[in-house]
């Protein structure tokens, strides 16, 4: 196997990981805050475009596009799998929030992006029991 080979299957394996972890994740802040659509917009460092959403996020024609009405509420850069990491909102939905629900909501994407980041990070193999436990809630 060459190493594009290897390299586009762990960015491939990260993204199953990423989208089988954190779905319930997006479930909970749906659950929470149930008129707001939250997704999560996966860039790997060779260019494809994954996105997450939860039921009330606008989903957009083309993936490329990226949300049509998603408003970035945290974002990582540069991470390991992913040449970026982005918690995004429903900017419709998100401008009825109070500035203690989009405090709590910016703490829980900086976890989740922190989890996806640290999760997918890991070698093949090698996660632990542990690091499978803190892929569970939204810790806020």
């Amino acid at each position: 196997m060459t190493d594009l080979n290897h390299s586009t299957a762990s960015e491939q394996d990260a993204v199953f990981f990423a989208r089988e972890s954190f779905l319930g994740e997006l479930k909970t802040l749906n659950r929470d805050y149930p008129e707001t659509g939250f997704g999560i917009s996966l860039r790997t460092h060779s260019g494809e475009h994954y996105l997450l959403a939860n039921a009330s996020m606008p989903l957009p024609a083309a993936k490329s596009d990226g949300f049509p009405t998603g408003r970035r509420v945290a974002c990582l850069e540069n991470g390991d799998r992913f040449s970026s990491i982005e918690v995004m909102a429903d900017s419709l939905a998100y401008e009825t929030i109070s500035p203690r629900a989009e405090a709590a909501i910016l703490g829980n994407a900086i976890e989740l992006i922190a989890r996806i980041d640290t999760l997918t990070s890991i070698p093949a193999g090698r996660v632990t029991q542990q690091s499978q436990t803190a892929a569970t809630g939204t810790g806020g």
